[in-house]
């Protein structure tokens, strides 16, 4: 297991060089932004992300699980009773910042800019960032930071596969945050 965990930390420091390289380039900070990421709806599509963000919560004290647990609920019951495309915060982010931040999933760190992904037709999916980005930066002269997503979806792929034959897992996995941090801390 430690590998694989290993391996996700790896694919993960590549990720964070990148944007903060892409950040650099585009004078482009989260500070202060209205339309928090924190609060969208992600799906997590892979078990590694979860077994990397339980190293993360099994870091914090018993009390501040139970508090993360709560809020995980709370999200939960707002997801099931709303629209998809519901707006809630993060069960794990307090005071603005997300509190397992070294062990967050990679669509959190990877969001916000603009990026360029091959899919497997090869067409390019190109993404303009995220809303404020959009606002703020879009309509400067300036030129394109290349932040190509694809190698990272690659590699967390194979980590993924390597992990599912390990431990013999089958079927698709869909998770939100809430859901990922109920399994870990209800342990199913």
């Amino acid at each position: 297991m430690d590998k694989h965990l290993t391996r996700i930390a790896e694919i993960y420091k590549a990720i964070d060089n990148l944007y903060e390289a892409a950040m650099k380039h585009y004078n482009f900070n989260c500070e202060g932004c209205a339309d928090n990421c924190c609060a969208t709806k992600f799906h997590h599509h892979t078990n590694i992300e979860e077994l990397y963000l339980a190293e993360g919560l099994k870091r914090l004290d018993e009390s501040k699980q139970k508090e993360i647990l709560c809020r995980s609920e709370d999200v939960m019951k707002v997801y099931n009773s709303s629209p998809e495309d519901v707006s809630v915060m993060c069960p794990l982010n307090e005071g603005g910042a997300c509190i397992v931040y070294e062990h967050r999933p990679m669509i959190c760190r990877i969001h916000g800019v603009p990026y360029q992904m091959f899919k497997k037709n090869m067409s390019i999916e190109f993404g303009t960032g995220c809303l404020r980005f959009v606002n703020e930066k879009l309509n400067e002269n300036m030129q394109y930071f290349m932040f190509n997503r694809t190698i990272f979806y690659v590699e967390m792929a194979k980590v993924e596969k390597e992990l599912r034959e390990s431990l013999s897992l089958g079927g698709d996995y869909k998770k939100t945050t809430a859901e990922i941090v109920l399994s870990i801390l209800k342990g199913h």
